[in-house]
């Protein structure tokens, strides 16, 4: 039995070993900078200053064991602004996709989506640093609706 469960933790470990190189093209590009999602495991920018070509992990995704993520409903997103990744969850034994977002206006200051609230009976997305013990939420995004 344990080896059984062995095998299925492995076989769904993290793919931090996949080259970006061995890709044909960006996820998504920002300016001169690509971005290649790498599963449910890290966010790398490729990054073009002034000719030199530095590549970074900008972002590793919380561990979420017995979990696998589905690459078709993940997304890179940049309205301007935010540049927004959601990723696709689904734990073992479970139906479903839990979706977690996180954004950032730099790279290197990231937030995490905590829910919605309200204020004045409109509607926020509630945001939060990674990495902080609050409970409340360091920003807020007014949700427009589409009519």
């Amino acid at each position: 039995m344990c080896f059984a469960i062995a095998s299925l933790i492995a076989a769904c470990g993290d793919k931090s070993q996949e080259s970006i190189t061995q890709r044909k093209q960006a996820d998504l590009t920002v300016g001169s900078t690509k971005l290649y999602l790498n599963s449910c495991h890290s966010l790398t920018g490729v990054f073009n200053h002034n000719g030199t070509i530095k590549t970074k992990v900008i972002l590793t995704f919380p561990t979420r064991p017995l979990s696998v993520c589905n690459n078709k409903q993940s997304l890179l997103n940049f309205d301007g602004t935010y540049l927004t990744v959601k990723i696709c969850r689904t734990a073992f034994g479970a139906g479903g996709c839990g979706v977690e977002k996180y954004r950032t206006t730099d790279f290197e200051n990231w937030q995490e989506y905590i829910g919605i609230t309200w204020h004045d009976n409109e509607q926020y997305e509630a945001w939060r640093q990674i990495g902080s013990n609050s409970s409340k939420a360091d920003d807020k995004t007014k949700v427009v609706p589409i009519h």
